[in-house]
């Protein structure tokens, strides 16, 4: 009889910085929450802070006063000379930790990166959610059921029935409804926590691409956004695990509780979107740094054992990572003219697409991209 329930512990590290958002409220502010000092941030311990001003009217007063205060609609009130002039106290008074920056915050916040116990982790949901979406890509490209969905998109886009097409869900074609969905017996763990000491605040921005199809391109932004990263080869740890299916699934993985075979189609989608990148990357000189990049993750990809994946997750991912668009935007669908049909009947952009790319930026320029995490079964 076999098991009705198989596990694996798998190994997590960041190829790339990856950031994972804890929610909009969960931001850090300059103005009492954190002081940069050259490439470090003291993150400020704000119950003492409070205690400190508590039974002194003045301080309390100074630094209401000082929050009030506004030139050109920024804050003129900086954290670190009130605890150094008003409070008469040294900065490193009050720090909670450090934490390195790269570059020059400002008065930027930051967006802080989900945690647990004041620790980083990666959320079970997120490394589940990109599995799955690896998955409806092959189902698309790979099985009689898919081909037929992916055939029927094809048809709507050619005949311009843009009502037809908003009503097509393969996702739950593929899965099954959310009572019976196929992936409930697919069940992954949160992450073990992530010591602090591998986070880095980086500078985030969407970065206009020059495409060879023609010059085009949003505009970039120009204030980044300044959040929690992990750092490449920071490392952790989770549980995969797969149940005994009551009948036979259209996912042969599932039905063997191999780990393996899922990795298999994870790295096929992987390369794909890598590839794509590559292709979109070549003739682009301010993504040099983004092209070496992703013609080291070619090679990881194509070396990988058996026992091995590597995936996207988190924040800075593009359209084609969070959607089917790279299954639709391919040979198996069609010209590329019927992508940029599909594009314009959903009313998602224009060619080409997408026009920018989330960047970690130092001194202006795109350094990384994010989410790319290698996953290895300990054996």
């Amino acid at each position: 009889m076999s098991q009705a329930l198989i596990s694996y512990k798998v190994s997590l590290t960041t190829l790339s910085p990856v950031f994972i958002g804890a929610g909009e409220e969960h931001v850090l502010s300059p103005y009492s929450d954190f002081v940069q000092q050259g490439d470090s941030l003291v993150y400020i311990d704000t119950d003492r802070l409070q205690e400190a001003m508590q039974d002194d009217k003045a301080s309390v007063e100074a630094f209401m006063k000082g929050m009030r205060q506004f030139e050109n609609n920024r804050s003129t009130f900086s954290l670190e000379n009130f605890i150094t002039n008003t409070l008469q106290r040294e900065v490193q008074d009050f720090a909670a930790h450090i934490v390195p920056v790269d570059g020059d915050i400002q008065k930027n916040q930051i967006r802080q990166f989900i945690a647990t116990g004041g620790k980083p982790y990666i959320p079970g949901s997120s490394l589940k959610g990109a599995v799955r979406m690896a998955v409806l890509h092959d189902w698309l490209l790979n099985t009689k059921e898919g081909e037929k969905q992916l055939g029927e998109i094809k048809m709507h886009v050619e005949k311009r029935d843009w009502k037809s097409l908003k009503r097509m869900n393969p996702d739950r074609v593929c899965f099954g409804s959310i009572a019976n969905d196929a992936f409930r017996h697919l069940r992954v763990s949160d992450s073990d926590p992530i010591g602090q000491t591998n986070l880095l605040v980086s500078g985030m921005k969407r970065v206009s691409l020059k495409s060879l199809r023609k010059d085009f391109g949003k505009k970039s932004s120009d204030i980044p956004q300044w959040s929690e990263t992990l750092k490449p080869f920071s490392k952790t740890s989770f549980s995969f695990s797969m149940t005994a299916p009551k009948g036979k699934t259209a996912f042969p993985f599932l039905n063997e509780r191999s780990l393996m075979s899922l990795f298999a189609i994870v790295n096929k989608i992987s390369l794909d979107s890598c590839l794509r990148e590559l292709d979109e990357l070549e003739a682009n000189q301010e993504f040099r740094e983004f092209f070496r990049f992703y013609e080291n993750l070619e090679h990881d990809i194509r070396s990988l054992n058996s026992n091995e994946a590597i995936l996207r997750l988190g924040g800075g991912k593009t359209w084609f990572d969070n959607s089917i668009g790279l299954t639709i935007d391919s040979e198996d669908f069609g010209p590329e003219f019927l992508f940029g049909g599909y594009l314009k009947l959903l009313r998602i952009g224009d060619l080409p697409f997408p026009s920018t790319r989330s960047a970690i930026v130092r001194s202006n320029v795109p350094a990384d991209p994010l989410g790319w995490v290698k996953l290895s079964v300990f054996v």
